[in-house]
């Protein structure tokens, strides 16, 4: 079932994603990043492709940005108007909107990203940036992003005859990435587009049983991310309450919890939210779940002491307005407006910036997966 749906990005820019869903329960969320072209043909026929197989697909029309939904021709005159768009846009926005996309799509299952052409360097970047699986076909504008440290699983397809992506392009990436699979076939650039004049049908179909093989491997259904984890209850969906959604963004999911940054620049602030549907006090975790919410509140804790350097951690879990269990870890110092005094109330939130909520996600990111 194919539809479009509105989402909210962390800057609160409100874009459509194109979503796809399989007709039975999902084997997990794969996002489909466009072209230069827009969300159009080719990037809808891939999410069918990929909700025939029991993905559930999600294309965010990231131009929306920079202009509104738009499609342009493969012909001069649309690769100059993509080109114009990619280069208003950048890269930490499209980010922003992969990342509300990922979100939603957790839903439906583990989330993983395919890419292509600009898309594909996107992919790669929600990969190094975001922590995501992912497959890039023929990103022509990695290259100034090869020494980035993917946080997942990728792929890499290119084409032999691609002139955007000599032999040395691709040797750089082997060089420093040697353990990532890349696939080189005897085509060009846009090679899995059957719209423009490079499309390869035997270099395509190889691809796309590589692709499907890949996140069949590192995806899984809604449930699957907590199998490991007997405390959650996969009869009932885990849902992020409203005010969390609004008030913080998303950075990983830990075993148990979803950690979320709270959008409030003044203080390194995260929040600990167990994915165990229906929790609302601590004492509604089994004795499992409890021991692995403290390791996870330690988790936090280090990370923030990592990245920030507080005078203190302040830690709570209230659940006044917010009746879900959530657990509070807050970086303090004594020089901050609220100091000595709890955070809470006391005052206006500061948002954080679009450069700034990038580097501090990528830096947290980063943390947790070295303290993993």
């Amino acid at each position: 079932m194919a539809t479009s749906l509105p989402l909210t990005a962390a800057d609160g820019h409100r874009f459509s994603v194109w979503q796809d869903l399989p007709d039975e329960a999902a084997l997990g969320s794969v996002i489909v990043l466009q072209e230069i072209f827009g969300v159009n043909n080719h990037i809808r026929r891939v999410c069918a492709q990929f909700a025939a197989n029991g993905f559930a697909a999600f294309a965010p029309r990231l131009f929306e940005r920079v202009g509104g939904d738009v499609e342009f021709g493969y012909d001069e005159d649309g690769i100059g108007q993509g080109r114009a768009r990619i280069a208003r846009l950048g890269w930490d926005e499209a980010l922003l909107d992969v990342a509300a996309t990922a979100a939603h799509a957790r839903r439906f299952g583990q989330v993983g990203v395919v890419g292509y052409c600009w898309g594909g360097s996107l992919a790669w970047l929600s990969a190094t940036r975001l922590g995501l699986p992912a497959v890039s076909y023929y990103g022509a504008r990695s290259r100034p992003f090869v020494d980035e440290q993917p946080g997942a699983a990728v792929m890499l397809h290119f084409g032999e005859h691609d002139p955007l992506i000599p032999a040395d392009f691709r040797q750089a990436f082997s060089d420093r990435h040697p353990e990532l699979p890349q696939f080189v076939y005897p085509a060009g650039h846009g090679f899995n587009c059957n719209e423009r004049s490079d499309f390869h049908p035997e270099s395509s179909a190889i691809a796309w049983r590589r692709t499907l093989g890949f996140f069949r491997e590192h995806l899984g259904p809604a449930d699957a991310s907590a199998a490991h984890d007997a405390t959650l209850d996969a009869t009932t969906e885990f849902i992020l309450h409203p005010r969390l959604q609004d008030d913080a963004i998303e950075v990983l999911d830990l075993p148990l919890c979803r950690v979320l940054l709270m959008n409030d620049a003044r203080y390194p602030w995260l929040i600990l939210v167990p994915r165990q549907p229906g929790a609302r006090e601590l004492v509604d975790l089994d004795r499992d779940a409890r021991i692995q919410l403290m390791d996870e509140i330690a988790a936090a804790s280090e990370v923030i002491a990592a990245v920030f350097a507080p005078e203190k951690l302040n830690v709570g879990a209230l659940g006044n307005l917010v009746p879900q269990l959530h657990v509070h870890v807050v970086g303090r110092y004594a020089s901050d407006g609220a100091w000595p005094g709890p955070v809470w109330g006391s005052g206006p939130a500061e948002p954080y910036k679009t450069g700034q909520v990038h580097a501090t996600l990528r830096s947290l990111r980063e943390a947790f997966h070295r303290s993993r």
